[in-house]
């Protein structure tokens, strides 16, 4: 059987990721490697739930109550969606993950960067991704793409935070890590994302 594979794609709101992953499962489905995509929030339906919440209410969450109801999402998504396919064999491709509550809750929102790794570790049950794709953009040209922003885009130099954050643990990491400049065209960028997977698969 296959070896399974776990692979991230993190980065700042904007930068890219859901067309890269889109891209990334068409272009690994037709070498008929068996792929299974998610996202966060909202790869289950308690995720979609939680997305309503989490982007669009205007309910004044904390931002340690924010990274409670992502750790819900996520772990619905382990045990429903990535543990699964993991099981099957099935590279899975996911639109973000634990780092991403490391670099927006615990560093650019100050709940406290090991805090949010050791309740990541817990959430998670210890599955870290084979590979981590970070898609880094300045945040005025990510945001410059985007024509409505929602809750978590609004906090402006926020992002700046995040992104620093995010270039960290790629740096700190760079076995599981790979930087790849997404300011650039989509075409170009899908090009080093691939390159950077099937490196790691074969």
């Amino acid at each position: 059987m296959r070896r399974a594979f776990f692979l991230t794609f993190e980065g700042i709101d904007g930068c890219g990721k859901s067309t890269q992953a889109e891209r990334l499962k068409r272009a690994l489905t037709e070498r008929l490697f068996p792929v299974t995509h998610t996202f966060e929030p909202g790869g289950t339906m308690l995720g979609r739930k939680l997305r309503t919440i989490l982007v669009h209410d205007e309910l004044n969450l904390s931002l340690f109550s924010e990274v409670l109801l992502f750790a819900a999402d996520r772990r619905q998504d382990i045990d429903e969606v990535i543990n699964p396919a993991l099981e099957r064999g099935d590279i899975v491709i996911g639109e973000r993950f634990a780092d991403s509550s490391i670099a927006y809750q615990g560093v650019a929102g100050n709940v406290g960067k090991e805090r949010v790794e050791r309740l990541m570790d817990i959430v998670t049950s210890g599955l870290v991704p084979d590979l981590t794709l970070l898609l880094d953009i300045d945040p005025r040209v990510a945001l410059a793409r985007k024509t409505d922003l929602d809750r978590i885009e609004q906090r402006g130099p926020f992002l700046d935070v995040v992104r620093r954050a995010f270039l960290d643990m790629a740096i700190s990491q760079p076995e599981r890590w790979v930087t790849i400049d997404a300011a650039r065209s989509a075409d170009n960028v899908f090009s080093d994302v691939l390159k950077a997977v099937l490196k790691r698969l074969e």
